[in-house]
């Protein structure tokens, strides 16, 4: 009993972080198109130049 209630909190930690970082992109699954320098979304067909190299974490899908 005394290890059920961190685990419970872990579990409810992780679910928390796991939402919060993937609800803006879930369904967008962002690929790197080297030649032309931008990302392609996979499942609605947006592009997008970024920066930094870092896939980007926002759904474009309701802004085409």
């Amino acid at each position: 009993m005394p290890l059920f209630i961190p685990l419970i909190i872990v579990v409810i930690a992780l679910m928390f972080y796991r939402f919060k970082t993937s609800r803006l992109t879930r369904d967008c699954r962002w690929r790197q198109d080297r030649a032309r320098g931008l990302y392609v979304c996979a499942f609605c067909g947006a592009e997008i130049a970024c920066e930094n190299d870092k896939a980007p974490n926002i759904c474009l899908r309701d802004k085409q």
